[in-house]
């Protein structure tokens, strides 16, 4: 039987970093950066405001309604948030498809710092050990929890850190 999701065994560093940025973008729900054009569609919520999945627009460039009419610029209002209002209505439909230009230009450098802060603990400690012994010298690694140290794991104040960047949990 082949690895689906893995082709080996080996990691390495470009892996570790890889997987690194990609846990980061998990964790705070898109993509960050680079910045970027992209149409997402959003289910309407029978409310005013919906949610864009990024927390930082810089352009919405366009939004269809269900009906496959466009809105104007005088339909709604939108913040650099991801916040996107409407100003005599409410989002009703299934769909309702907005193109946005969002992400940071270049990664931001605590972003980059937690990337690359993650990729080394996995490079360091490739055993997930919380420490290691030889003779009177030990070595103890970070840990998530009681004799738990992550191979790709955010630690608390990486969280912490990374909460301006995370989307808000809805509901």
């Amino acid at each position: 039987m082949t690895a689906e999701l893995a082709t080996n065994l080996a990691t390495t560093e470009g892996d570790r970093l890889e997987q690194a940025e990609a846990l980061v973008r998990a964790y705070c729900g898109w993509h960050i950066a680079p910045s970027r054009t992209e149409t997402v569609t959003l289910a309407g919520n029978n409310g005013r405001t919906l949610m864009l999945p990024s927390m930082h627009v810089t352009a919405v460039n366009s939004i269809t309604s269900d009906a496959d009419t466009p809105l104007t610029a005088d339909d709604y209002d939108w913040s650099a948030a991801g916040v996107l209002t409407a100003r005599t209505y409410a989002w009703t439909g299934r769909s309702i498809t907005v193109s946005i230009t969002h992400g940071y230009g270049e990664p931001p450098a605590e972003v980059t710092g937690i990337v690359q802060a993650v990729a080394q603990r996995a490079v360091d400690n490739p055993g997930s050990r919380p420490r290691e012994q030889a003779g009177p010298f030990a070595d103890a690694y970070s840990q998530v929890g009681a004799n738990q140290a992550p191979t790709l794991a955010l630690l608390d104040s990486e969280r912490a850190a990374l909460r301006r960047y995370r989307i808000p949990a809805v509901g």
